[in-house]
């Protein structure tokens, strides 16, 4: 999806009373909340490792505020520096609920769509006793002397980006944390291992101090013992962040604990990092992968990679030319429905959207998209929709399913699509099945039905069209106690 923002929204707010917010240089109340995964955080606790906190207060139905959150900007920063600062956003109106959160009558949508930092509901929050809100969203930093300042969404003049509010948090608001101030921010690699493979780390490290960095070691540890060690030397300056490989760490780890060490660093609360790993799924060797697109097919694609990086199966989309953003197309909002038979091994199926939102696009006649990948046992191994992000992926394993009676080789292909005339359907079947082809149009209407006997292998059957108008129809194809579901556009 293209983002459109207003930029009249950047830095407007919903009033909810004249009382005044807490002045810039009060001491920040103390709270204690507990996010949407079930984990307590609290206030002062966080600070006395030495951590700001950007605090966004706001209501699931502030326009505002979901303009804020679409940006991105708290995302990104939280990315980059989340292990040297804290970021939090707390919906803070008592008369909703938490589960409004996740869409509801009172929401303006799913708020875990656009906010991917710590998220949680706290109904006292914003009491007089407490942050004395006035208006939605109210944006505070509070650095670790307790001292609390209303920062907005943005600098005078123009909104937050990375770069500025990191300028904001480690050099204008709060006192500058010190000379050299390392630390490691993100793991940013695979957290799956599978077989016994070797996982190679790539993590994110950070300078918030107010000098160069010119180098500093990271030691690796598995099992409370180090295993390598990596020397950095260059230049890394204030408020810089660069990302690094290190040495591959055995594929069946456990857990790895990252520890940076630096001459001159002056605070120890971001200097290390721990990172646990999962057996990958195990998986048959069948799988069905049924992709849903949204009003700009073109941003997504994914592709199925084996063990050496090698691409098994890729699926991509054909763009539309709607006012040249990408939009529309014969591809937008259609169904498609794959099948893959893989051999024994280690396999990672990904998803990628080249504009960053997944498949959360929506608009007259096109729903968002989603893509849905289950093996033959019914096993789910990835269920994702609307805005999932640029990138998704799962690592599995196939360890049984792999005899030749065991593979459910079924498919169903309609081609040409788009058509002016006739369609042909082909149908391949493990064994010989009962299936029955169903035609609906634009109103719900069956306008074909055929039932027969379909023999094991590849069957061909011809749709007749001829009598139809043209514009967009659902084929629903049954299986024993399967449906395929494609869509077919007819054009006259």
């Amino acid at each position: 999806m293209k983002k459109l923002f207003a930029f009249v929204f950047l830095n407007s707010f919903i009033v909810l009373s004249t009382f005044a917010q807490l002045p810039n240089g009060s001491v920040a109340p103390n709270f204690t909340i507990t996010d949407i995964d079930g984990v307590e955080h609290e206030l002062y606790d966080i600070l006395d490792q030495g951590k700001p906190v950007l605090l966004d207060l706001f209501a699931v139905w502030c326009g505002p505020c979901w303009s804020f959150a679409e940006i991105g900007v708290f995302d990104d920063f939280d990315e980059l520096f989340g292990n040297s600062v804290f970021v939090v956003a707390v919906e803070a109106d008592a008369s909703t609920p938490e589960s409004d959160l996740f869409g509801g009558s009172s929401s303006i949508g799913d708020w875990t769509d656009v906010i991917h930092y710590t998220l949680a509901n706290d109904d006292f929050i914003g009491d007089s006793s407490f942050y004395n809100l006035s208006y939605y969203p109210t944006i505070y930093l509070i650095c670790p002397d307790r001292s609390v300042s209303e920062i907005g969404q943005g600098p005078s003049g123009g909104y937050w980006n990375v770069q500025n509010l990191a300028d904001e948090v480690f050099n204008y608001t709060c006192d500058p944390i010190g000379n050299i101030n390392v630390g490691i921010q993100s793991y940013n690699s695979e957290l799956n291992y599978c077989g016994s493979g070797k996982i190679e780390p790539v993590i994110t490290i950070s300078n918030t101090g107010v000098e160069n960095l010119t180098s500093f070691t990271i030691e690796t540890l598995v099992a409370g013992e180090v295993i390598s060690s990596y020397d950095w030397e260059g230049v890394l300056p204030s408020q810089g962040f660069e990302q690094l490989v290190l040495d591959e760490i055995p594929g069946d780890s456990e857990q790895a604990t990252f520890n940076i060490i630096a001459s001159g660093d002056v605070s120890p609360s971001d200097d290390s990092l721990s990172v646990t790993f999962f057996p990958s799924i195990e998986s048959h060797a069948f799988l069905y992968i049924d992709v849903n697109t949204d009003y700009y097919p073109g941003e997504t694609s994914w592709k199925i990679v084996n063990s050496n990086g090698q691409e098994v199966l890729v699926g991509d989309y054909q763009e539309g030319n709607d006012n040249s953003s990408g939009g529309g197309g014969v591809d937008a909002g259609m169904t498609y429905n794959y099948s893959a038979s893989l051999e024994s091994g280690c396999y990672t199926f990904m998803a990628i959207d080249e504009s960053g939102d997944g498949q959360s696009s929506s608009t007259s006649g096109v729903s968002q998209g989603s893509i849905k990948v289950t093996d033959a046992d019914g096993l789910e191994l990835l269920n994702i929709s609307g805005n999932w992000g640029g990138y998704q992926s799962v690592t599995f394993e196939v360890t049984y399913g792999l005899e030749l009676e065991d593979l459910v080789q079924e498919s169903v292909t309609v081609y040409p699509n788009p058509t002016s005339e006739n369609a042909n359907v082909a149908i391949t079947l493990s064994q010989s099945e009962d299936v029955t082809l169903r035609l609906i149009n634009a109103l719900g209407q069956t306008v074909f039905l055929s039932s027969s006997k379909m023999s094991a292998g590849q069957n061909t059957f011809e749709l007749p069209l001829e009598a139809l108008e043209g514009g967009f129809y659902v084929l629903n194809t049954i299986i024993g106690d399967r449906e395929l579901t494609k869509k077919l556009n007819i054009i006259k």
